[in-house]
């Protein structure tokens, strides 16, 4: 198959929920883990999914959205893969839809296979927690890879994610949105997935913030502490397929 990544990640407190522009609030997310072939970019293959793949998606009246993941910063035992491809669907039906067509892509998945070298497909459900994903054509995007710390639930996550979100925007004046992974096909090892991203300029202040140690006293003042241990990645994402409303 064409599209093959597993999970990617990147760097602050958790957050999260929803798939990295807009969908449902609930959504099915597909990645696939891919090593770069000899003389391919990532600027090669989000192009490529820019057009000649977003072309065949809507010809074939494909319900999807598609980004790659440019790997920057990832921990082990993630750190293998150059991109990620990540795919967000409304249904399951809308997965197994895309499967069936990509079966019969015949030379667009040819020209796939030429640059990237890919993992079988993981699965997750993706959820909104915070804030707005911008519409941007590319974005940094933090992750963070996390387990639950003893006697916390996924209910606990739910009720500090949006909180936290909302504070690191009020401390930094930035705007950025939140979403996360949960229930995983093909994964394990893990609670669940937070994100942040946002524009470039929007996510520069958050990462500042990291850098200028100010979200510690913050989410002290506020009472907020965050309920799990998490691994921070940092990844690139290129837009490919705008996911549907």
């Amino acid at each position: 198959m064409r599209l093959k990544l597993v999970l990617a990640l990147s760097l602050i407190v958790p957050m999260g929920a929803f798939a990295d522009d807009h969908l449902p609030s609930s959504t099915v997310a597909a990645v696939w883990e891919c090593t770069l072939n000899d003389g391919a970019t990532a600027a090669d293959v989000a192009s490529w999914g820019a057009s000649d793949f977003k072309d065949w998606a809507n010809e074939q009246q494909l319900n999807v959205g598609s980004y790659l993941w440019e790997a920057v910063a990832v921990n082990q035992p993630f750190d293998e893969a150059d991109v990620r491809w990540v795919d967000y669907y409304p249904s399951w039906d809308d997965y197994y839809a895309m499967r069936s067509a990509w079966l019969e892509a015949g030379a667009l998945a040819e020209k796939y296979d030429s640059m990237v070298t890919c993992s079988k497909a993981r699965f997750a459900v993706t959820n909104r927690t915070g804030g707005v994903i911008p519409e941007a054509k590319e974005k940094p995007l933090v992750a963070n890879v996390c387990q639950l710390n003893e006697g916390k639930t996924m209910q606990d996550v739910m009720a500090f994610l949006p909180k936290a979100t909302d504070l690191i925007n009020e401390s930094t004046g930035a705007n950025i949105g939140s979403f996360l992974w949960t229930n995983f096909i093909g994964v394990s090892g893990l609670d669940y997935v937070a994100f942040l991203t946002g524009e470039t300029s929007e996510m520069t202040k958050v990462m500042d913030g990291v850098k200028n140690g100010i979200y510690a006293a913050k989410f002290a003042d506020a009472g907020l502490e965050s309920p799990a241990t998490c691994a921070v990645d940092l990844n690139y994402s290129h837009e490919m397929v705008r996911a549907a409303n």
